[in-house]
């Protein structure tokens, strides 16, 4: 891709979300209403409402950014009628003939990748797949209704990562009849795929959704948030530990949410991401402490100025969670610019997170 200006410093990648709700979609899981989602009615963009958004996106912003991608979300792309699935992608492509986008992303399911359907991606920029996989257990998916098996989830990006595509796994957590062993167990099958990346989201009640009735007759019982935050904060380091990125977790206020009523239970925050992180960061400093023979009251730590949110935690709750569990009186959080991210100085010690 050639440069757009010389003027910025290259800033985060850039992605152009074009929603195409339920639209794909043979079944109806249990969780999803994707119009709540998506904040959107089911309806394929038209090609000039996929130019006028593309535009409306590159236009925005101060920073060019190191990449940027036209990402179809919300339905299962491959699930579309071809002439759908050919015009959509026609419509993208001249702004990666043009240098002004890199290249072409979507999501699916996995049992509509086939030698047949990524035959008809041969002649486009696309770079990036990913698979709404939510479960690697086929009693959880059956419950789901996903309609899909696990084998389908091996089989897709076998298919995905021979053709040389970058390949991206979507996991949820908290799925009827599923528990912290089972989301763990889908992870180590997930981590057996050698995905690029990975996605990991709650299970949420949203109106409209076939989840709601269970939950409304006490049927099904969202887990708690802290819950949540502490399970994907394992997942998150698990993924880690196997060198996978772990590029979202939670779902966030831009994806629809904020529509009074779509949202009735469940463990959604808007911020979910940095809970997760704060918390990592809160288990490093509390370990540290703990192998401390004597605390220094004030405790000093030191934090690059990037870090210093994830240590104090959403409303300084973790500062206020260190001085109950160790009785400290005052806790001063200092900045260092020239300190690596990945540690921390608590007290006189070198800290590293995981």
């Amino acid at each position: 891709m050639e440069t757009r200006g010389d003027a910025a410093p290259a800033g985060r990648p850039l992605i152009i979300p074009l929603f195409i709700p339920h639209m794909g979609c043979p079944h109806q899981c249990i969780f999803c209403n994707q119009r709540a989602i998506t904040g959107k009615a089911a309806q394929t963009p038209s090609p000039d409402q996929i130019r006028r958004e593309v535009n409306r996106f590159l236009k925005y912003g101060k920073k060019q950014p190191s990449t940027t991608q036209i990402s179809f979300f919300g339905g299962s792309f491959l699930g579309l009628e071809k002439e759908t699935i050919l015009s959509m992608l026609g419509a993208a492509m001249p702004f990666v003939q043009e240098n002004d986008v890199d290249s072409i992303r979507f999501s699916t399911r996995p049992d509509t990748i086939s030698q047949e359907t990524l035959t008809l991606l041969d002649e486009f920029p696309v770079s990036t797949v990913e698979l709404g996989v939510q479960s690697m257990n086929d009693r959880i998916l059956d419950i789901a209704g996903r309609g899909h098996r696990a084998s389908d989830t091996i089989t897709a990006t076998d298919l995905l990562k021979d053709r040389g595509y970058q390949v991206g796994l979507q996991m949820m957590v908290g799925l009827p009849g599923d528990d912290e062993d089972g989301a763990m167990e889908t992870a180590r099958r997930i981590a057996e795929l050698r995905p690029d990346f990975v996605r990991i989201y709650p299970t949420l009640v949203l109106k409209g959704s076939p989840l709601t009735r269970r939950f409304s007759s006490g049927r099904y019982h969202p887990m708690p948030l802290t819950s949540c935050v502490t399970l994907v904060k394992r997942l998150y380091l698990f993924f880690k530990s196997h060198h996978i990125p772990v590029i979202r977790m939670g779902l966030q206020a831009s994806d629809g949410l904020t529509t009074a009523g779509d949202f009735i239970a469940g463990p959604y925050h808007p911020a979910f991401g940095h809970l997760v992180h704060a918390e990592i960061v809160l288990d490093a400093i509390s370990s540290a402490l703990g192998r401390m023979e004597k605390l220094p009251d004030p405790l000093t730590i030191t934090a690059h100025p990037t870090m210093v949110s994830r240590v104090q935690g959403l409303n300084k709750q973790n500062i206020y969670h260190l001085k109950r569990a160790f009785d400290l009186k005052k806790i001063a959080l200092l900045q260092d610019e020239y300190l690596e991210k990945s540690h921390l100085m608590v007290a006189e010690q070198h800290v590293p997170l995981p």
